[in-house]
């Protein structure tokens, strides 16, 4: 398994932060609009790590 670049640990780190985020949100009563962009954002950043590993052809 090769080790992950500086951009994915740092992608992987922000989802996991905006899924904490957004699950302290939800808890707390928050707005939806707020756990929703969260959420999005949650998703971007693992895909963008994701994609960020792929060896270019």
């Amino acid at each position: 398994m090769p080790k992950p670049t500086p951009l994915q640990v740092r992608n992987i780190i922000m989802a996991v932060l905006m899924a904490a985020a957004a699950g302290w949100n939800t808890w707390r009563g928050g707005p939806v609009w707020l756990t929703a962009i969260f959420g999005v954002g949650c998703v971007l950043a693992a895909g963008s790590a994701a994609l960020n590993g792929r060896e270019p052809n």
